[in-house]
């Protein structure tokens, strides 16, 4: 696979978790404060985590290493990872499991 063409898979990922976060985000919204405030948190550190695997699929973009197996399989890690969290937190929300 190309570099330039594992990228542009990597980030049409990365835009399917910024829907599911604003998604979750407007679900929070319609929580009470208690719920508000246990979910809130949770929905930043996976906002931050998609930032960072975002910022690692740019920079493999820009540098565009002739060896760039290193950093795809830190990034296979990476958004497994975060993918994971992604959809567990949205399954949680979802099914009312605010916070657990």
């Amino acid at each position: 696979m190309e570099v330039k063409d594992y990228c542009k898979a990597m980030l049409a990922e990365v835009t399917v978790w910024k829907e599911k976060l604003d998604a979750m985000k407007k679900l929070a919204d319609s929580f009470g404060s208690a719920e508000k405030e246990k979910v809130l948190p949770l929905i930043g550190q996976l906002e931050q985590e998609v930032t960072t695997a975002q910022a690692r699929v740019d920079q493999l973009e820009n540098e565009c290493p002739s060896d760039w197996s290193p950093m795809k399989n830190e990034l296979d890690d990476l958004f497994g990872t975060i993918g994971s969290s992604v959809d567990r937190a949205w399954k949680d929300l979802e099914g009312g499991n605010v916070g657990g």
